[in-house]
């Protein structure tokens, strides 16, 4: 549980880094540059920490396809950005990708449990 913890902590800090460009970037470029260089390396820390439990290609998946959508639809929600139907519809796919990746990776349970009469 503290892995998912961390991995969407990372997502909500490169979420905010990645906001923070198109925030302050114009008129404070210093302030756009501290806060998107705070945020993007607490989110690498925090990633590093995820992979401790979480395979590295479902992380990383989940840390992409989540992070873009959440930077997609604030941009278009808190910056007035526009979303049309096929960028919605890729970020579907990313996140079905992202689903599909975390199904694969559980093992069967009929061949992680040692069969009756079967050799050690």
């Amino acid at each position: 549980m503290r892995a998912w913890l961390a991995l969407f902590s990372a997502i909500a800090c490169e979420v905010t880094g990645t906001l923070a460009l198109k925030l302050f970037g114009v008129h404070t470029p210093w302030l756009a540059a501290a806060v998107t260089g705070g945020t993007v390396v607490l989110s690498y820390l925090l990633l590093s920490l995820a992979f401790r439990r979480i395979p590295v290609a479902v992380a990383f998946a989940v840390w992409e396809a989540l992070g873009l959508a959440l930077v997609t639809l604030l941009g278009a929600t808190l910056l007035g950005e526009h979303l049309r139907a096929p960028q919605v519809l890729a970020l579907l796919g990313l996140l079905l990708g992202a689903r599909l990746l975390h199904l694969g990776t559980h093992t069967p349970v009929s061949q992680s449990t040692p069969q009756p009469g079967g050799a050690l």
